[in-house]
């Protein structure tokens, strides 16, 4: 029972590929694009109950969840109308991740991802995407996503500065940090 997290998490990689053989936004994407996020959405909560939380799984559900977002970028991105200035924003939002993650690595020598509040909060916004984009502007949506999560790893990189061990389930960068 202690690996069924990971197993869980495990799906989304294959619900998220299997949205780059449908047509963006049909019935058959919104089912693969919907099963990878329920398991997005179980595989904590799962985790915490079984006492099964790990670093590992920490950090396999951050893979899931940009080989997931990566996955959706490449099915419905090309049918949306997105500006250069999007797309460097996009990318600020991938390096900046990049630079957490190395930090983190490099500082306690295993990959560490924050489920911050802040994460959390975004998680929500990003993996709703597709429905934003139907009601948005894109390139509106993709600058408060990116000023929102360029924000959020800032607080990674401050947390693991101030961080004396590495701790995936930290609230925010003002909680229970000593420095």
């Amino acid at each position: 029972m202690k690996h069924l997290p990971n197993m869980i998490t495990s799906t989304r990689f294959i619900f998220a590929a299997l949205l780059l053989f449908t047509v963006p936004l049909s019935v058959m994407f919104w089912f693969f694009y919907g099963l990878a996020a329920a398991t997005d959405l179980i595989d904590g909560p799962i985790a915490r109950k079984l006492k099964a939380s790990t670093n590992f799984g920490s950090a396999l559900d951050t893979t899931a969840d940009i080989f997931f977002l990566i996955c959706i970028m490449v099915c419905v991105f090309p049918i949306l109308e997105i500006t250069a200035q999007s797309y460097v924003l996009i990318g600020s939002v991938f390096l900046l991740k990049i630079i957490s993650l190395s930090y983190a690595y490099i500082k306690f020598k295993t990959i560490v991802s924050y489920h911050t509040c802040m994460i959390k909060f975004l998680a929500l916004f990003i993996f709703t995407f597709p429905f934003w984009i139907l009601f948005l502007d894109v390139n509106l949506i993709v600058l408060v996503l990116a000023i929102l999560q360029n924000i959020a790893y800032v607080e990674e990189l401050l947390i693991t500065r101030k961080s004396e061990r590495p701790d995936a389930n930290i609230k925010s960068v003002f909680s229970g940090l000593k420095g």
